[in-house]
Formats: C-alpha cells, structure tokens, sequence
C-alpha cells in the first residue's frame, strides 16, 4: 500500500494533482493554439478560449468536488477531535470548526463559477467566483491554522501550525498583491472583451505581469495547504451506514400482502 492509500489521504492528494494538472493541460493547450501569452497569463486566461476552456471547466468542477469532500473530511476529523479527546478550548474550536465548514462550501461553489462562467462569456460572475475562490480561501486557511493552535498540545504539535500559518501569510499576501495590482491595470474593456496578448511596450505591462505571477504564486500556495493535511488524512477513515426505516415503498404490510397474493392468483389463472 502507498502512502497515500492510508486513511482518506487519497483525498488531498487527488485534489493537489488533479489541480495541477488542470492548469498544465490549460496553460499547454492555450500556448500552443496561440490564445494566450506564454509568459505567465492568468490561469482563467488559459482557460478562456474553446477548446481549452471545456477542459478548464471540467477538471475544475472535479477539483471543486474533491476540495468540497477534502474539506468535509477535516471538519469531521476536528468534530472527531472534539468528542473522543479532551481539549481545553473545545467549545471554541467546536464554533470554528461549523464556520470553516461554511466557508468551505463557499470556496468550492467560488471554484465551480470559475469553472462555468469563463471570463469572456460573463466576466462579472467569474470575478465572482475567483474573489470567493481566492478571498474566503485565505480566511478559510487562517481559520484552520489557528483551530491548529488550539488543539495544541492535546491533538498536534506547534510545527503543524507554523506551517499552516506560514502558507496562510504568503496565501494573504499573494491575494491582496493580484487585487490591487488586478484593479490598476484595465484588463476589460468598454465593450466587457479580455485582453489575453500582453507585450511589453504596453501600457501597465509590469503591474500585469506583478499580478499574474501573484495569482499563480497564490494558487500555488493554497495547494501547498493542502500538503499539509496528507500525515493527518492518513490517521481517519469515514463509513457510511445505511438505515431502511421500511423494507418496502408501500403503505402498509398488508397492501404488500394483497399484491403478492393478487400476482399468485393471475399466475395461477395464466
């Protein structure tokens, strides 16, 4: 058995290759056809254009599910935390825990406009997703990281957290540094049509360029934060029981009876 095999590892794992290898097959296929720039375009760039953008689309819809089922896991693992172990701020971490678990579904509903919404069809609702994407994932990671430190020393060491915590600073710095330097240079015309080509005697080249590498150093870093759960998904596994509150969809026993009974008789008459 691989490493990633153990527990729900394969969750975190699945999601950090997957994801990046959207954005290779996007970046790859979008150069080559000649959509975008090579030097770094933004990722919804790459995905802006058919064909690469039904790529786009559908592998990221897939991450934004294995993100949303990522996410799900580790608000289980801290409830499992909560009940079968003895913190000192478990009331607290308890509260977080549901608002992080809110967030999360934002995030993931964020990723799935990105995915839908490409950039040059409706450029508001994919801003949108990328601002809940990227903005409410940067909260979501200082959440994590501080629920981290809470469950210190009872659950984890302090190296977890300061990882967690390291990744979140870089994650927010990266995340103001493209929304300030996004809204200095006019990306979008009068008429809502994206400037993909860039060249370097144009107007706000250098603070497109500070932009798009931030928003590939950002992406990068929320998949980093993902590395960090691999050692704890490993420790967890999630089952699922089934409950039939009835054996059958009918009203009552008796009308099974009756049925039953009617097909013995036309049977017997055929």
């Amino acid at each position: 058995m691989f490493w990633f095999q153990r527990g729900m590892a394969f969750l975190p794992f699945s999601l950090i290759v997957w994801t990046y290898t959207t954005f290779a097959l996007s970046y790859i296929l979008a150069v080559s056809r000649g959509d975008v720039d090579a030097v770094f375009p933004y990722i919804s760039d790459t995905g802006a254009r058919k064909p690469e953008s039904c790529i786009f689309g559908q592998m990221l819809n897939i991450s934004a599910c294995l993100a949303l089922a990522t996410l799900y896991v580790r608000y289980k693992q801290t409830c499992g935390y909560i009940d079968d172990v003895r913190i000192e701020n478990s009331n607290l971490v308890e509260k977080l825990n549901k608002v992080s678990l809110v967030f999360a579904v934002l995030i993931c509903l964020g990723m799935s406009l990105v995915a839908n919404f490409q950039e040059t069809s409706v450029v508001v609702i994919h801003f949108m997703g990328a601002m809940m994407t990227f903005g409410l994932g940067t909260v979501y990671e200082f959440l994590q990281a501080f629920i981290t430190y809470k469950m210190h020393p009872e659950i984890n060491g302090k190296s977890i957290f300061v990882a967690r915590f390291v990744i979140s600073t870089l994650s927010a710095i990266f995340f103001i540094i493209v929304s300030v330097t996004g809204g200095l240079v006019k990306i979008v015309d009068e008429n809502n049509n994206v400037q993909l080509h860039w060249k370097p005697s144009d107007p706000g080249y250098g603070i497109h360029l500070t932009s798009t590498i931030s928003e590939w150093l950002l992406a990068a870093s929320f998949l980093a934060y993902f590395f960090t759960f691999l050692k704890e998904f490993q420790l967890i596994t999630i089952r699922s029981d089934t409950t039939l509150h009835r054996t059958n969809l009918y009203h009552s026993d008796s009308d099974l009876t009756q049925i039953v009974k009617n097909e013995v008789a036309t049977a017997s008459t055929a």
